[in-house]
């Protein structure tokens, strides 16, 4: 079976659909909504690149990676629907393979893989539909998460079901972490579960209801970082969830400056302990670096990341 694969850059299903014994004719890589397709390369760019692969010793894009093993890639943004459409059309797969695409596929090619599109999306599904369920759910401190696959249709993420299965996460676990149990242990066995049911023709679709019983997952806003967290009134253990969980990105407390710049916190433990301090604000106690909030406090550590530092020089 012929499967073409799009996703956004090296994601935890790219080697596995390699290594299967399934056909990857070619990889499209879906970029962010706000990619500019008139791609900028400067000297710094250049140089910050070249230092970050030799000294991590690895494949830092998806498109080199399909370069190595002689896999077509194309990529997917405003403008381009035509060019995708026909490229995909010459590639002829079976079935297109969606996981973490940052916009709506076109109808155009919905209709080109004799066995449709399938995606993988991290909810259980017609839970979270959208763009962004992990920050939902660690919003609203979802501790029995599931993952989906299913058929893609006009609508977002209100395709039939293929299979789907639900697990239990601990509190504060760490989004990398809590993908590798979500994606790496449950939702990537998941699609080849389905690619060997949709290959012998037995796949079993189960229809979704029209509405969601929660609200769209979708992306937050710059401006709303700051404002996602009521320090006031939320239990520590929920602020400590969510920001352990989005610590890599969320900017809901200022990150470290100075010859920190670029760099972030590192969310720690946290303590219950009646403070004096504002909540939300940045403070030390008992030595450490702290954010205070009315029942205690949660640790944090700064720890200097080289990626970091690459991808603070390729912003500026």
């Amino acid at each position: 079976m012929k499967v073409l694969l799009i996703t956004q850059g090296l994601s935890r299903l790219v080697r596995p659909l390699f290594d299967s014994e399934y056909e990857v004719v070619g990889v499209a890589e879906s970029m962010p909504r706000d990619f500019n397709n008139k791609k900028k390369q400067n000297a710094l760019f250049s140089i910050a690149s070249s230092i970050y692969k030799n000294i991590k010793g690895t494949t830092i894009s998806l498109k080199s990676f399909c370069d190595e093993r002689k896999i077509p890639y194309n990529f997917i943004c405003k403008g381009r629907d035509q060019e995708i459409a026909d490229w995909v059309k010459e590639l002829a797969p079976d079935l297109i393979v969606i996981f973490s695409m940052s916009q709506l596929i076109k109808e155009s090619l919905l209709s080109i893989p004799k066995l449709g599109v399938i995606n993988l999306h991290p909810s259980y599904l017609p839970d979270y539909r959208g763009a962004n369920p992990d920050f939902w759910q660690y919003h609203n401190m979802e501790m029995n998460p599931g993952v989906t696959v299913h058929y893609i249709d006009k609508g977002e993420d209100t395709g039939d079901i293929i299979f789907q299965e639900r697990i239990v996460i601990p509190l504060g676990i760490k989004s990398p972490e809590r993908l590798d149990k979500l994606i790496g242990e449950v939702g990537v066995p998941l699609v080849f579960k389905a690619l060997q049911a949709i290959r012998a023709g037995n796949v079993q679709r189960v229809q979704q209801p029209k509405e969601s019983p929660t609200e769209r997952a979708r992306n937050i806003q710059l401006e709303e970082h700051t404002k996602i967290v009521d320090w006031q009134n939320w239990p520590i253990e929920r602020i400590w969830h969510i920001l352990r969980g989005t610590e890599l990105w969320l900017n809901a407390i200022p990150q470290p400056n100075g010859i920190y710049h670029g760099q972030r916190w590192v969310v720690e433990e946290f303590e219950k302990q009646q403070n004096i301090h504002k909540p939300g604000k940045l403070t030390k106690y008992k030595g450490r670096h702290v954010v205070a909030m009315p029942s205690g406090y949660i640790y944090l550590t700064r720890r200097f990341s080289f990626k970091n530092l690459v991808i603070s020089i390729l912003k500026n």
